[in-house]
């Protein structure tokens, strides 16, 4: 199997992949078929090698805990169809900021990182390195290789320090400056397994089911109907966020994490009203969650009652008259 990425390799997104490859879910595949691990500069051309079935899976970021969504892959998994996610991994956040050499602080001049990288340092930049510019990168480990790459004889490679993780600065051969440099201490990010088959994993118990919601009317109230639906069948939601829809001012869909998996009834019972009043849902998994959180279901929206439902109605249903 050929796992896809956001490379290079020792970013977060590698070591998540290299967590969530340990799950037994994916062990007795890998057993038989092997894995090759491909890095990627970019989700979006990872998922169009996955979607033409160059790579079998894809590792991205979803979300975190200190900037939340993680734009570039949401937008990436709404717009791409036949995509499903498989599986999700947490990893813990820590930053560390190197160089090539052992400079001061104050001679610092440049900071390169990936732009959530940058949110979650900001502080420790602007009380430290004040005078230091933030340089965009694809990743962390992307910034870390830039600047062990830099030539030496050119005075910018002294200035220019990595916000990366140790891993990385340790593999480029990099100098540690500062660890520990980042604001919130215990920060973590959600990655997520993207598999184009559209096979959904079997409930476990402890899942999350992830999807797409676009309104169906630009009218006050619309968000409510959703909200009330959840309410109605007692599913909890972990995380939504509106994104933009990028064809007009105001038009957004909403990307939404919801406890529970498809074979919940009640998680069922309420994609099925979202369908009715949606203009577009897309589904994008039901997958074990990565804490092992069990949720709280009440009585009334448990599987029993809901069959019992059924039930119900089918018994009045075969009393109709032919």
């Amino acid at each position: 199997m050929r796992f896809g990425f956001l490379g290079p390799e020792r970013t977060f997104t590698h070591q998540a992949l290299l967590q969530v490859l340990k799950q037994p879910l994916l062990q007795d595949a890998l057993r038989t078929t092997g894995q090759e691990l491909i890095a990627y500069p970019n989700v979006a051309g990872a998922a169009g090698d996955l979607v033409a079935g160059d790579i079998d899976a894809l590792m991205a970021p979803i979300e975190n805990s200190v900037e939340g969504g993680v734009s570039g892959t949401l937008d990436v998994l709404a717009a791409t169809t036949g995509l499903t996610i498989i599986a999700e991994e947490i990893v813990p956040i820590t930053f560390v900021l190197a160089a090539r050499e052992a400079v001061e602080l104050s001679e610092i001049r440049t900071v390169a990182s990936h732009t959530h990288a940058q949110a979650q340092c900001a502080d420790f930049v602007r009380i430290n390195l004040p005078g230091a510019a933030p340089i965009p990168a694809l990743s962390t480990a992307e910034a870390a290789r830039t600047i062990a790459e830099m030539d030496p004889s050119d005075p910018a490679a002294r200035t220019s320090a990595a916000l990366c993780s140790p891993l990385a600065a340790e593999s480029f051969g990099l100098h540690v400056l500062a660890d520990g440099v980042e604001d919130n201490i215990g920060a973590q990010t959600r990655f997520v397994l993207v598999a184009r088959d559209g096979k959904i994993p079997p409930r476990t118990g402890t899942d999350k089911t992830t999807i797409v919601a676009h309104l169906a009317h630009n009218r006050s109230g619309s968000l409510l109907e959703i909200l009330e639906i959840f309410s109605a069948y007692g599913v909890d939601l972990s995380r939504i966020e509106s994104r933009p829809l990028g064809d007009a001012l105001g038009r957004y869909s909403f990307s939404i994490d919801m406890e529970g998996h498809l074979e919940d009834r009640r998680v069922e019972a309420a994609l099925q009203s979202l369908h009715r009043i949606c203009s577009r849902l897309v589904f994008l998994g039901s997958y074990q969650r990565a804490d092992g959180a069990e949720p709280t279901v009440d009585d009334a929206v448990s599987d029993t009652t809901f069959d019992e439902a059924q039930e119900f109605t089918a018994h009045l249903r075969a009393q109709i008259a032919d």
